[in-house]
């Protein structure tokens, strides 16, 4: 029994220790695809910037000589421009005038004589304009002159085009081969995940036998306990129920969470009291009941705010690996592929939308505090590539509009929509929404549900809700769980609880039978 014991333990250490490299080695593959494409998307961008430039320049400096070939007399220029100058100077003399004017009684008939002397002096300069600037075209070899002049100026800028073209070029293929040489890392990371996930996959069998073995050990030693009256019961008991609560997910590859038995008490207040439930991967699992039913206490066990007074909670993580979560921190809940939001919307109402989604990316970095500091190449790169996914989601969500202005004074739908897409930016595997409808009109709600349906269908995202709007969540839940003072009613498909008569009976807290 202690060569298994020590066994085990030595299979543990290596895995704990392969799925740190195997996660590291998964963050670098997404960073390393997603740095492909910003390549090639930053190629594109200062392309079009530089053609775009080039073109605006050219027609600046083609305008005026293009005027004049389509007929615009630079005297007629100078008329404008004149007679610009005249206007001005018209409206600070009538201004003077009603300052000056003491006669305020007749005002209105003194400004109206002024206006007609004004209209009939600006009428004459015009006129003096006209006669003194009556040349409006120009010699057939000042046309010629301006032609050549032209010419020469789009020639000019066509040379530019053409060797910038060329000089693009010659980037696009040394980006080739920085992206060539990144597939290579890929490649190699690639070979070297397969090797760690069949050395798991060895691990996992014996673990997997250990954990049988024990089971059997236990369910022995229980019955000797039965026999004999031992004193250490309520510790094998408790062993036991965790090695098969931990059997249950690795048996069902489907399983993504399972909570068993799961209690939460608050002095003499028994908040959750053995629940048990799974939410399979893949699926919307909707939690509902009362207020005050426990069920924000269950995503604080689950997510480790609250360290759970009993129970057993296992996660199938990231990697694919069986995780207790009892055993992890709050921070570390991101890095296993838990995301969570929250019943009230918390932003960074300092930053721009797109810049809170690029603090919730923090978890996806690979540069250190140091490169953060010297702000190093890796660091610029690692940030333009979070840029682009954080427009990218903002865009999947319909709110792309909305991502360089603050998060102050959007609708309320929005905000929603923003921390939803802050939870997608860690690339997590299971949701956790904390009444997501909460404080939004019919019409929002719609939209939302919409929004949560498409990101589950799309992404393969579990989604694990908490709702007081039963319209929400009948209509996108594929399983829910009822509960009541901490302990489960009911658990099954929307029909089936909708109408289950615990369930009526808890929200309607009357006997349905009576």
């Amino acid at each position: 029994m202690e060569k298994m014991n020590n066994i085990s333990m030595i299979e543990n250490l290596k895995k704990n220790l392969i799925s740190k490299k195997i996660r590291k080695n998964l963050l670098k593959l997404e960073y390393y695809k997603r740095l492909i494409q910003q390549i090639d998307i930053d190629q594109e961008l200062k392309k079009n910037q530089k053609l775009e430039r080039l073109n605006r320049y050219q027609d600046e400096d083609t305008e005026i000589i293009k005027g004049r070939l389509n007929g615009k007399h630079h005297n007629l220029d100078k008329i404008e421009r004149l007679m610009k100058t005249y206007d001005e100077k018209s409206y600070w003399k009538k201004r003077r005038f009603k300052v000056l004017n003491q006669d305020k009684d007749n005002l209105e008939v003194l400004l109206s004589e002024f206006e007609k002397n004004q209209l009939n002096q600006k009428t004459e300069y015009l006129s003096q304009l006209n006669n003194k600037y009556n040349n409006s075209s120009y010699s057939e070899d000042k046309i010629l002159q301006m032609k050549q002049k032209l010419s020469h100026i789009e020639s000019n800028y066509a040379e530019k085009k053409r060797k910038f073209v060329e000089k693009n070029d010659m980037k696009v293929k040394r980006n080739q081969i920085t992206k060539d040489n990144i597939q290579q890392k890929i490649n190699k990371m690639n070979d070297l995940n397969q090797m760690y996930y069949k050395k798991m996959e060895s691990i996992h069998e014996k673990h997997f036998a250990w954990l049988k073995y024990r089971e059997s050990h236990l369910k022995k030693l229980l019955n000797q306990v039965e026999s004999h009256q031992f004193k250490n019961k309520s510790s094998l008991q408790q062993e036991l129920d965790a090695i098969t609560s931990k059997l249950e997910i690795i048996k069902n590859p489907e399983t993504h969470l399972v909570v068993k038995d799961l209690k939460m008490y608050f002095g003499g207040v028994k908040a959750v009291n053995d629940l048990s439930f799974e939410v399979k991967k893949g699926e919307i699992f909707g939690l509902i009941g009362p207020n005050g039913a426990g069920k924000t206490t269950v995503f604080n066990c689950i997510t480790q705010f609250y360290r759970s007074t009993g129970g057993y909670m296992y996660f199938r993580n990231k990697e694919n690996q069986i995780t207790n979560l009892a055993d992890r921190k709050v921070h570390e809940m991101i890095q296993e592929g838990i995301a969570r939001s929250f019943q009230n919307v918390e932003l960074i109402w300092e930053l721009t939308v797109l810049d809170n989604l690029l603090v919730a990316g923090h978890s996806l970095l690979l540069s250190d505090y140091l490169e953060h500091m010297l702000h190093s190449k890796r660091m610029l790169q690692e940030e333009s590539v979070l840029r682009t996914k954080g427009y990218e989601l903002l865009k999947k969500l319909g709110i792309e509009d909305y991502a360089f202005r603050s998060p102050y004074g959007l609708p309320y739908g929005v905000l929603k929509k923003i921390e939803l897409a802050r939870t997608l930016m860690t690339d997590p595997t299971l949701i956790i929404l904390d009444e997501p409808a909460a404080g939004l009109n019919d019409q929002e709600t719609k939209d939302l549900a919409k929004t949560i349906k498409e990101i589950n269908q799309s992404l393969g995202i579990t989604i694990f809700l908490v709702e007081h709007d039963m319209g929400l969540v009948m209509s996108i839940c594929d399983r829910i769980c009822a509960i009541s003072f901490g302990k489960k009613l009911a658990l099954g498909i929307p029909s089936y609880i909708q109408n289950h008569p615990d369930v009526k009976k808890a929200y309607l807290g009357e006997d349905i039978d009576e």
